[in-house]
C-alpha cells in the first residue's frame, strides 16, 4: 500500500470511528433519558442568591462575597472573583465551597472603597456543565 493509500485509509478509518463514537454517545444519552432518570440530573446549576445582592449595595467592611446555587457544585472549577471598576481584583483569591453546604461558595475581600464592583462566578454543576456569569454591586460612602 502506498503512503497516499495509507493516508486515505487512515482518514476513512478515523471518520468511521468518529461517527461510531458520536452514535454511541447519542444512544447512551437517549437510553439515559428513557430509563426514567430523574430530571434534576440534567439541570445546570443556577444562582439563587448572592451577597451582596445583585445590583445591591454592600458595606465597606463586608468581609466576604457569597453565592448560593440551586444544587451542589463540583469543586474542580469553582471560582469567585471580585473586580473593581478599575479592573483590579480586590478579593483574597481564596474562593471555597462551604463544606457544610456544597451549593454555597464564598471569597474573602479586604475593606472596599466606595464604587462599583463586579463579581464573576464559575462552577461545574452536578450534570457536568460549566456555568459562569457575573453580577454587580456598589459600595457607597
Amino acid at each position: 500500500m502506498t503512503k497516499g493509500e495509507q493516508a486515505r485509509f487512515s482518514c476513512r478509518q478515523h471518520a468511521s470511528w468518529k461517527s461510531f463514537n458520536l452514535l454511541t454517545r447519542r444512544l447512551s444519552f437517549a437510553a439515559f433519558l428513557f430509563a426514567g432518570a430523574p430530571q434534576l440530573a440534567l439541570a445546570h446549576a443556577i444562582v439563587v442568591r448572592t451577597s451582596p445582592a445583585q445590583g445591591g449595595v454592600g458595606a465597606e467592611d463586608i468581609g466576604k462575597v457569597e453565592v448560593w446555587y440551586d444544587a451542589g457544585i463540583r469543586d474542580a472549577f469553582a471560582a469567585l472573583a471580585v473586580v473593581s471598576a478599575a479592573g483590579e481584583r480586590v478579593d483574597r483569591r481564596d474562593a471555597a465551597i462551604d463544606s457544610a453546604d456544597p451549593s454555597h461558595v464564598s471569597v474573602s475581600v479586604n475593606r472596599l472603597t466606595p464604587g462599583k464592583y463586579t463579581v464573576r462566578y464559575r462552577a461545574l454543576s452536578a450534570d457536568g456543565h460549566l456555568v459562569s456569569g457575573a453580577w454587580e454591586f456598589e459600595v457607597r460612602p
